[in-house]
C-alpha cells in the first residue's frame, strides 16, 4: 500500500516489482522533460494488490482514499463511488479503452480479476481534459501487463469459503522488438457465507450460506506488440469475459414493513428472484505511438461489446418467469488520437480528439436498437514558469447526437397511462401505441475549462491546486427508459456540470511520506428523481410516476490524507482518511444516498525474513443511506457504519514458490453497503503461487 502515496513514487515502485509498465495502456503520461506531475492521479500496483488479496477491481480500489463501494444490490453490481460519484460520472477504462455499459453507463466492477493487471490508475478531481467525455469526478484505468523477459510468468490457484475456487496463468515473452503475453483466470463459488450475527426471521434469508449467491468468472487476455525502437510501440489487444451469476435476495425490514416484491407477477417490485444467465463481454483494440522527436501520435482503436440476458422470475423457487428473457446486445465502437508537442525547453501543447458509437440492442420480439454518437475535443498547455513551477491550463468540448431512439412502449394492446389523480381509474390515455414509433431525437454539450498550478518546492514536496469544469452526459437509459413502467421518458435530459476547487500536496521524508488533498465542488443540473402527475394503470392499483430530471443542485466539499511509513526495514504501516461532505442544496428532502462521511484504511506488512512475512488490514466505513420507495414515495434507512479486519501469512520456501492462508471479515461483522443486501461474513482462504 506504500505505493499508492503518489504517482511518482508508485511508478518507480511498480516498474522495479513489474518490469516496465505498459505505458501504452496508462491514461496519463508525462514526458520525462516536462515540468509538474501528474498531482491527482494515484497509482495501485499488482504487488499490493497481492498482499491485501484483492483479487477483484471493486477491492482492489475500495483501499484508496475518495473511493468507496456500491453494491448495486438489486442487480447484483458490484461498483465504486469516487468521491460521491458512481462510475457514470467516473468512467472506467482498460488500458485507455471505455468500457462502461452503452445502455445505462454501469459496469460490474466485481467481474474484472486483477490477476492480468500490473497496476490501475485513479485520477480523481482535477484530471486531465484529455481523457475523453463524462469524466465528471475522475477516471478509472486498468493496465494491463507487459512482458520484460525472453520468458516469463505466473500461475497461481485457491480456495475459499462458500466452496470457491480460482486460478490464473500469466504467461509472456519479450523479444525486443516483439513481445506477447496470454493471461487465463478463473473463479467461481456456490455462496459466500453470511456472518453468524445475521438477524433472524428475515423473509428469504435464513441465514447461513447466502441463498442465491453463487457465480462463475472466466477471462482469457491476450497481448502482441512491437517495438521498432525505443520511443516507439504498437500493440494488438483482446479480452473475452464469460460470467454467470445469481442475484441474492433483498433480506431487510424497514420500519417493521417487508417492501413490495414481485411474487404477482410484476416486474417492478423491488424485491427480485433474478438470475444472469449470461453476462460476457468482448474487448478487441489496437494501440500506439509514434515519436518524431519534438512531438508524438499516440493512436487507441477499439470494439467493444457487451452481452448479457437477465431471467426475471415470481417465485423464490425460481421456477416461473415473470415473462419472457429479454437478452441485450451492446457494443462500442470508437477511436482516439492524441498529439503532443514539446515546445521550448518545457512546455507542452497537446490535443486529444474522442470519438465513439454506443448501439444498444434489446433481443425481444420485435427487436429494437438504440444508438448515440458521443464525441469529444480536448486542447491542454503546460507553461514552465520558473524553477520546478508549471501553469496547465486548458478545455475540452463534448457533444452528443441521439441517432436512434425507438420508443419501447408498444404491444398489441399498448401499455396505458392515465393522467390525473390516484383514484382516477379512468384519465386521459397519453401513451399507447399499436406500432414501434420513435422518440424525439435529444442532444447534449458541455465545455469544460480547467487550469492549475503545480510546484516541486524540493526534491521531498511538491503542491498544486486549480479549478476545473466537468460533465457528465445522460446515458441512454437515463433518457429513453420506461423502468419496468415505473418511469416516463425524457428524451430532452440535459447533461450535469460540476466545478471543482482543490489544493493539495506531498512531503517526503527519510521514512514517512505524507499526501493531502482539500477539495469543493459546486453541482448544477444533476440529474435526479421528481414524481409527476402520471399514473401507471396496473388494473386495479394507480402507480404514480416518476422521471429523471436536471433539477439537483449539490455541494461537495472534503479532504484525503494519505501516509506511508517504513518503521524499519521489515515493517511497513500505510493508512488513508477520508472525509466527504456532500449536500442537496435543492430539495434537502432528497438525501445523497450510498456516500460514507468517513472513511479510514490502514494494512501493516511485517517480514520475518525473507520467507515469511504477516499482513493485517483494517477498514473503517460509517454509515450511509439506501433509498427505497414505499408507498410512491421515497425513504432513506442507513447501512450503519462497518469495521472489517484482513489477515494474511505469505511463506516462501522458495524465491518463486509462495504458499498463503488468510481471513477477510477476521472478526465476522455483519455489515451493508447497501442496507437489505448482507455482505459476507468470515472467509478462509489459501493460495498457492508459482513465478517463472
Amino acid at each position: 500500500m506504500k505505493f499508492r502515496i503518489g504517482a511518482a513514487l508508485s511508478l518507480i515502485t511498480a516498474s522495479v516489482l513489474m518490469g516496465e509498465t505498459f505505458e501504452l495502456g496508462k491514461i496519463e503520461v508525462s514526458d520525462a522533460k516536462e515540468i509538474g506531475q501528474s498531482s491527482t492521479t494515484t497509482v495501485l500496483d499488482s504487488q499490493t494488490m497481492q498482499d491485501l488479496e484483492r483479487t477483484t477491481v471493486v477491492d482492489a480500489l475500495n483501499t484508496l482514499s475518495g473511493v468507496n463501494i456500491q453494491n448495486g444490490g438489486g442487480r447484483n453490481e458490484q461498483m465504486i463511488m469516487l468521491r460521491g460519484f458512481d462510475v457514470k460520472h467516473a468512467p472506467l477504462f482498460i488500458d485507455g479503452i471505455p468500457i462502461a455499459v452503452p445502455y445505462d453507463g454501469y459496469v460490474d466492477f466485481s467481474r474484472f480479476t486483477t490477476y492480468d493487471l500490473s497496476q490501475i490508475e485513479v485520477s480523481k478531481g482535477l484530471t486531465s481534459v484529455l481523457l475523453g467525455p463524462n469524466t465528471f469526478s475522475g477516471a478509472i484505468n486498468m493496465v494491463t501487463k507487459k512482458p520484460t523477459k525472453e520468458f516469463e510468468g505466473e500461475v497461481g490457484a485457491g480456495v475459499f469459503s462458500g466452496s470457491g475456487k480460482d486460478g490464473y496463468i500469466t504467461a509472456g515473452t519479450n523479444q525486443g522488438n516483439y513481445y506477447g503475453i496470454v493471461s487465463l483466470s478463473g473463479s467461481s463459488r456456490d455462496n459466500y457465507p453470511l456472518s453468524d450475527d445475521f438477524p433472524s426471521n428475515i423473509k428469504y434469508e435464513d441465514g447461513g450460506s447466502r441463498n442465491n449467491s453463487s457465480a462463475k468468472d472466466n477471462k482469457v487476455n491476450l497481448k502482441v506488440g512491437y517495438t521498432p525502437n525505443s520511443t516507439d510501440e504498437y500493440s494488438l489487444n483482446y479480452i473475452k469475459q464469460h460470467a454467470t451469476k445469481d442475484v441474492p435476495v433483498y433480506s431487510g425490514i424497514i420500519d417493521g414493513t417487508v417492501i413490495a416484491d414481485n411474487i404477482t407477477g410484476k416486474a417492478g417490485g423491488t424485491v427480485h428472484f433474478w438470475k444472469w444467465d449470461y453476462w460476457d463481454k468482448e474487448s478487441v483494440y489496437f494501440l500506439s505511438k509514434t515519436d518524431f522527436d519534438t512531438w508524438y501520435v499516440k493512436t487507441r482503436l477499439y470494439y467493444d461489446q457487451f452481452k448479457n440476458k437477465l431471467d426475471m422470475y415470481t417465485n423464490s423457487s425460481y421456477t416461473t418467469l415473470a415473462s419472457a428473457s429479454t437478452p441485450y446486445d451492446e457494443n462500442t465502437k470508437g477511436a482516439s488520437v492524441e498529439t503532443g508537442l514539446r515546445l521550448f525547453e518545457a512546455d507542452t501543447l497537446k490535443f486529444a480528439l474522442h470519438h465513439q458509437i454506443d448501439t444498444h440492442k434489446e433481443l425481444s420480439t420485435p427487436t429494437y436498437t438504440m444508438q448515440d454518437e458521443i464525441s469529444s475535443f480536448g486542447a491542454e498547455y503546460k507553461k514552465a514558469l520558473f524553477g520546478n513551477t508549471a501553469l496547465i491550463f486548458g478545455a475540452s468540448y463534448d457533444w452528443e447526437e441521439a441517432q436512434k431512439a425507438p420508443n419501447t412502449n408498444y404491444g398489441t394492446t399498448g401499455v396505458t397511462y392515465t393522467k390525473g389523480a390516484a383514484s382516477n381509474a379512468g384519465g386521459t390515455t397519453i401513451t399507447s401505441y399499436t406500432t414501434q414509433k420513435d422518440f424525439e431525437l435529444g442532444d447534449a454539450n458541455a465545455f469544460n475549462p480547467m487550469i492549475k498550478l503545480e510546484t516541486k518546492v524540493d526534491e521531498s514536496a511538491s503542491v498544486y491546486g486549480g479549478i476545473s469544469k466537468k460533465s457528465r452526459i445522460p446515458s441512454i437509459k437515463d433518457r429513453y427508459s420506461y423502468k419496468l413502467g415505473n418511469y416516463v421518458p425524457n428524451p430532452d435530459l440535459q447533461e450535469e456540470s460540476i466545478v471543482n476547487y482543490e489544493i493539495g500536496g506531498t512531503k517526503s521524508f527519510e521514512l514517512i511520506t505524507f499526501k493531502a488533498a482539500l477539495f469543493y465542488a459546486d453541482i448544477e443540473d444533476y440529474i435526479q428523481n421528481a414524481y409527476v402527475p402520471i399514473w401507471y394503470n396496473k388494473g386495479a392499483t394507480h402507480t404514480q410516476q416518476q422521471q429523471l430530471q436536471n433539477i439537483g443542485e449539490v455541494s461537495e466539499k472534503g479532504f484525503e490524507l494519505e501516509a506511508s511509513f517504513m518503521l524499519s526495514d521489515s515493517l511497513s504501516f500505510d493508512g488513508s482518511y477520508t472525509r466527504l461532505d456532500m449536500q442537496n442544496e435543492s430539495d434537502s428532502n432528497v438525501k445523497i444516498t450510498d456516500v460514507p462521511k468517513h472513511k479510514f484504511f490502514a494494512s501493516t506488512k511485517y517480514e520475518f525474513n525473507k520467507s515469511l512475512a504477516w499482513i493485517l488490514s483494517f477498514e473503517y466505513d460509517s454509515e450511509r443511506l439506501t433509498s427505497y420507495v414505499l408507498s410512491n414515495s421515497n425513504v432513506y434507512y442507513s447501512s450503519g457504519d462497518a469495521s472489517i479486519w484482513g489477515t494474511k501469512v505469505v511463506y516462501k520456501p522458495t524465491k518463486e514458490l509462495a504458499l498463503e492462508v488468510g481471513v477477510k471479515n477476521l472478526f465476522d461483522e455483519n455489515y451493508y453497503v447497501n442496507y437489505g443486501y448482507p455482505e459476507a461474513g468470515r472467509i478462509f482462504y489459501s493460495n498457492v503461487k508459482y513465478k517463472f
